[in-house]
């Protein structure tokens, strides 16, 4: 080790302690603010021990206990105690199992389902509702899958019933009883479809990992979860709640992630490195829930379905843009070569190296592993090909023909007027609206790789969920992005008029650790404390309702941007666009250019006065980011006591993971650039009215906007100006106007960001 980096070490080192101190003093901070708009329900849904059925759904609050509150032990039937005991559902004897124990006096007896007529239906009658939506091609051990078509119209299907229910009663049964007879991954999602679209429930859901533990955790870690719970138990039988304090807390289980038995590749595999990034829970699940929002399929036309979701085809292109980006720079900071593109000149030779996710208890496999050297069938390279030309001659052409619309995809006005149908047709989102002549491109080719087994099952490419696992996930994105890359070259470059803020100039862009560091020098470290508390299995049967497992993730030392903004205008506003940018990369050929290296970290709005603005902003505000993410037992106990805020209500928690902030970067520190684009709004930018209280609650610029909620406040392309390739290839390029003199509203500085694999052991050394 180099004497520079003996000392970086040291310095590190001798504050770590306060380093970690700090952190949890600028996490509570954070907390205590949301804790100041904390909205109390006057009659907390639990006042005596006991939640009554007709007093849940008679307020928003209860009725999403209520369906929330399914998620839970998912696989087991529904009469089990759910919700740390409070809820044990009971259908009338019309519509129950015949194995439906005796009602308890503490449990909820479910309403009768009634039609248009008000005449109850009994049990066989509901279940040839469901033989309507779904002609036996889908049974309870079918794997479910986002990317299979007749799958989405099924659940299309059963959505479009659920929510048209005229009550939450008629809808809620009709739930319960059709939970019996179909996969559990598609009765979980279409319960988040119920939650999206339903007016009198919230949209706040709890992060899927502590709902579906089984498919981001290896199924050995959730065995030996379960054997440690029951081996520091002692007994059986369920424990009385209110004595017991670790009912709630969960038995911790500590877990050395990357120990062989958990490992899915081998480790002379370099791909393997990049074990802490792809598999990571939180980014898995943020795929998914990102999916669930801007991939949902309600009734067309309809404010809830997706398609209201302004520009929503563009964010599919932005958000997989920045993964890519993302996985480029982790890919950097372990020595790998930058993404490969799996494209058609790689569809017919065998496919390396190959990947075992290791989902799955016991002997049930969640998803088959991908052998190496498999090879995609000749029907599915042509299929892909066929819809590959399809998209390509649009773009050439300029225009897409969608039903009975055509788009021209041109640059107006500074706003991309093609992006966002490109990126429908692209990911061949609503097949009725995007129509056949396009082909399923991104879908199909998620599906051949999720079959490149050739057996039974499906691979985790076949699940938005766990899809991110599997390397070729990363070359399969980063070839669907060279596809958009086709079109924004078509564009050319941007001009004075698109880059130019006059009036306007950034000066002293810094960036400040919460930790005593030197200016512009950031950390991030394994943190082998992160935890994820587990009870949607069945841990009652040995005393316990939760496990609380610990494993190893990336995380951050928290920091702050600062700089300076002088302006010669009257009163205006701008919009801040912060990129991260990996220092010192050759790049040399056009397979990857610095669009997709380039984080686009923050997007703000900043008001600006004449004279000197000083302007500060935390990281962890930024708009990518999540603000918010409970578990599942979190947010039934707030729900229970009121304690959620009314933007965490109305908000689904949809974000980047905040601890994933920042590239892993070196233990020796690696160089990057800090680039910030100003630019003027648009005249006609949402921005001027938009309700900004309410967008910085959210992430906006990862999850987008509704369309009724005023739409993107941002009309600049996504990316901006980093959607495009620059001049010479070099971002440099853009902060020079046509004439050669410097551009003032654009701004950059050299950061160091240094990781610490063992940041507790080096503290305590």
């Amino acid at each position: 080790m180099s004497k520079r980096s003996i000392a970086n070490f040291s310095r590190l080192f001798i504050c770590i302690s306060f380093l970690l101190c700090k952190i949890r003093s600028y996490e509570f901070s954070i907390e205590d603010e949301e804790n100041q708009e904390l909205i109390h329900n006057p009659n907390p849904l639990l006042e005596s021990d006991s939640l009554n059925y007709a007093e849940l759904v008679s307020s928003a609050h209860g009725r999403h206990l209520l369906l929330v509150s399914l998620l839970e032990k998912v696989q087991s039937p529904y009469w089990v105690p759910r919700c740390s005991g409070y809820l044990q559902l009971f259908l009338p004897l019309t519509l129950a199992t015949p194995d439906q124990p005796p009602l308890v006096t503490t449990g909820q007896m479910l309403k009768n389902i009634t039609n248009h007529n008000g005449t109850s239906l009994d049990r066989s009658q509901v279940i040839n509702m469901l033989n309507d939506i779904e002609n036996f091609q889908i049974w309870p051990e079918t794997r479910f899958s986002r990317f299979d078509k007749y799958h989405m119209a099924v659940m299309h299907r059963l959505s479009t019933l659920f929510v048209k229910q005229s009550s939450f009663d008629n809808m809620y049964s009709i739930m319960v009883v059709f939970k019996e007879f179909l996969p559990d991954e598609m009765f979980v999602d279409s319960l988040y479809q119920v939650i999206q679209k339903r007016t009198d429930v919230g949209f706040i859901i709890p992060t899927v990992v502590s709902v579906q533990p089984e498919d981001f955790f290896p199924g050995a870690l959730i065995d030996k979860g379960v054997e440690e719970s029951s081996r520091s138990s002692g007994r059986t039988g369920r424990k009385k709640r209110q004595a017991d304090p670790s009912w709630s807390r969960g038995r911790p289980v500590e877990i050395d992630w990357h120990q062989e038995e958990y490992r899915t590749m081998p480790e002379w595999e370099p791909e393997g490195r990049l074990w802490y990034f792809n598999e990571d829970p939180l980014v898995n699940a943020n795929h998914f829930h990102w999916h669930q929002v801007l991939s949902s399929e309600a009734e067309f036309g309809s404010r809830l379905h997706s398609h209201h979701l302004d520009r929503r085809g563009e964010m599919f292109y932005f958000m997989h843009r920045q993964l890519l980006c993302r996985m480029n720079n982790e890919r950097l900071s372990v020595g790998l070569n930058l993404t490969e593109p799996f494209g058609p000149n790689r569809w017919s030779q065998p496919v390396y190296p190959g990947y075992d996710p290791k989902l799955g208890r016991a002997s049930v496999q969640r998803f088959a592993p991908r052998p190496a050297g498999a090879t995609l069938l000749p029907l599915w390279q042509r299929e892909m090909r066929k819809d590959l030309a399809s998209v390509r001659e649009a773009i050439r052409e300029g225009v897409l023909v969608l039903g009975r619309t055509q788009t021209r995809m041109e640059y107006r006005n500074g706003r991309d007027m093609g992006i966002s149908a490109l990126g429908n047709v692209v990911e061949s989102y609503v097949p009725s609206y995007v129509n056949s002549r396009y082909g399923d491109l991104h879908n199909l080719g998620h599906t051949c790789i999720g079959n490149l087994h050739m057996g039974q099952g499906e691979g985790v490419m076949n699940s938005p969920k766990v899809g991110m696992r599997d390397p070729l996930f990363g070359q399969w994105h980063k070839f669907t992005d060279d596809l958009f890359q086709e079109y924004k070259r078509k564009l050319g470059f941007y001009q004075d008029s698109d880059l130019d803020f006059p009036g306007v100039s950034v000066t002293n862009l810094t960036l400040q650790s919460v930790t005593p560091e030197a200016p512009n020098s950031l950390t991030t470290y394994l943190d082998h404390r992160a935890q994820v508390q587990l009870n949607s299995l069945d841990f009652t049967s040995v005393g316990s309702s939760s496990v609380l497992v610990k494993y190893s993730r990336l995380n951050h030392v928290p920091f702050t941007y600062t700089f300076t903004v002088t302006s010669s205008l009257p009163p205006t506003r701008g919009m801040v666009r912060i990129f991260l940018i990996p220092a010192n990369v050759h790049l040399s050929s056009d397979d990857v250019d610095v669009t997709q290296l380039a984080i686009e970290m923050d997007r703000f709005q900043v008001s600006l006065t004449r004279g000197l603005n000083s302007i500060s902003r935390r990281s962890a505000d930024s708009s990518f980011v999540s603000k918010r993410r409970d578990t599942l037992y979190e947010l039934q106990t707030k729900l229970m006591w009121g304690l959620v805020t009314e933007d965490q209500f109305n908000w689904a928690g949809c974000g980047w993971p905040k601890e994933m902030t920042l590239p892993r970067g070196s233990e020796s520190g690696k160089l990057f650039r800090v680039f910030l684009v100003l630019s003027s709004l648009l005249e006609s930018d949402a921005a001027h009215s938009a309700d900004w209280r309410e967008l910085e609650q959210t992430s906006w610029s990862w999850c987008g906007v509704r369309k009724d909620k005023g739409g993107m406040p941002d009309s600049r392309p996504m990316g901006f100006p980093l959607d495009r390739p620059p001049p010479d290839g070099t971002w440099r390029s853009l902060m020079y106007s046509e004439d050669g003199s410097h551009r003032t509203n654009l701004a950059y500085t050299n950061v160091n960001i240094t990781f610490l694999p063992e940041p507790w052991a080096a503290g305590s050394g």
